[in-house]
C-alpha cells in the first residue's frame, strides 16, 4: 500500500536539507568575498553575516533529521530542539547586527 504520509515527510524533509544546503553554500561563498570595496567594509560585514547563515542552515538540519527521526519525547529531542532553537536565534541576531554594522560604516562613508 502506498503511504502518503510517510511520502509527504520525506518531501518536506529534503525541502529542508536542500534550503540547509543553499544556505551553508551562500555561507561559504560569503565567506570567502575578499573584495574590497573602498575600505573593506563590504567584505568584513558578509564575513560576519555567513556566520549567522551557516547557524541557521544548522538549525535547519536539526530540525530536518529530528523530523526525520521522529523523535518527539525524551531528554534527547529536547536538547536537540533546545540546541536548534539557539541555533536560529544567534544566526538571526547574527546576522541581524552584521547587516546593521555594515549599512552603518557604508552611511558614515556617504557623509
Amino acid at each position: 500500500m502506498f503511504d502518503t504520509e510517510k511520502l509527504l515527510t520525506i518531501i518536506i524533509q529534503a525541502g529542508s536539507f536542500a534550503s540547509a544546503f543553499a544556505a551553508i553554500a551562500a555561507g561559504v561563498i560569503m565567506a570567502s568575498v575578499t573584495k574590497k570595496f573602498g575600505t573593506g567594509i563590504l567584505a568584513s560585514g558578509f564575513k560576519s553575516i555567513s556566520t549567522g547563515v551557516l547557524l541557521i542552515a544548522g538549525g535547519i538540519v536539526l530540525d530536518a533529521l529530528n523530523s526525520y527521526l521522529a523523535l518527539s519525547s525524551g531528554a534527547f529531542f529536547a536538547a536537540v530542539l533546545i540546541l536548534k532553537e539557539l541555533l536560529f536565534v544567534a544566526g538571526t541576531y547574527i546576522i541581524v547586527i552584521g547587516s546593521k554594522n555594515t549599512g552603518d560604516k557604508l552611511e558614515s562613508l556617504t557623509k
